[in-house]
């Protein structure tokens, strides 16, 4: 057989491996329960009344959704209701290619996404997007290396604001990291508050 020919029959197993596995992970994602974000209200208020945070807002990340589609949420938990969805990217590590982020980690320079609740805290400079980026300070054990791991909320310029599915987006190095349009909401609306740190729980 030819150099050639054999060339062509590795890229067409490396083609259907990576179509079975995308397959097999949306298949499965597909067929889990949708997440509803105000299912765990009492939590939110529990961690709220706990660190004395706004009692209005609440940042939702959902990990568990395609990153080509809306899966970062504010809540207005006094309403009871999504104000906003928007694109969110993962860690680059926390996946395979597939657009979906699989694995998570609380380690240095792992450039893993990581998973629990944390505390939108202070707004400083970002070499990034709108050049804004708020600090995050992980609460629970899955993440209390977030402000060590500068892990923060910014925009990037390739952060799409629209659904891109089944494409996946650009990744990040475990930053939460939106498009330039939707940090720029964010910041107005956190600048609004009187009291300016908000919770977050990022799940998968």
């Amino acid at each position: 057989m030819r150099l050639y020919d054999m060339k062509n029959i590795w890229w067409i197993l490396f083609l259907v491996t990576i179509t079975v596995s995308y397959s097999y992970l949306n298949n499965t994602r597909s067929n889990r329960p949708l997440f509803n974000p105000l299912s765990l209200k009492s939590e939110y208020e529990n961690k709220i009344k706990q660190y004395k945070l706004n009692r209005q807002y609440v940042f939702i990340v959902d990990y568990a959704l395609h990153s080509g589609k809306k899966r970062m949420y504010v809540l207005d938990i006094s309403n009871n209701k999504i104000i906003k969805k928007m694109m969110v990217a993962h860690g680059k590590k926390s996946e395979t290619k597939t657009g979906y982020a699989t694995e998570f980690s609380n380690v240095p320079e792992s450039n893993k996404s990581s998973l629990g609740f944390a505390i939108v805290n202070q707004r400083a400079y970002s070499n990034w997007g709108i050049h804004i980026k708020y600090w995050l300070d992980g609460i629970s054990p899955t993440n209390s290396n977030m402000r060590k791991r500068i892990m923060v909320l910014h925009s990037y310029r390739w952060v799409p604001s629209y659904e891109t599915y089944p494409f996946p987006i650009v990744t990040s190095l475990g930053c939460i990291m939106v498009s330039k349009k939707d940090m720029y909401f964010l910041d107005q609306l956190i600048k609004k508050q009187k009291n300016k740190k908000i919770l977050m729980f990022i799940r998968a």
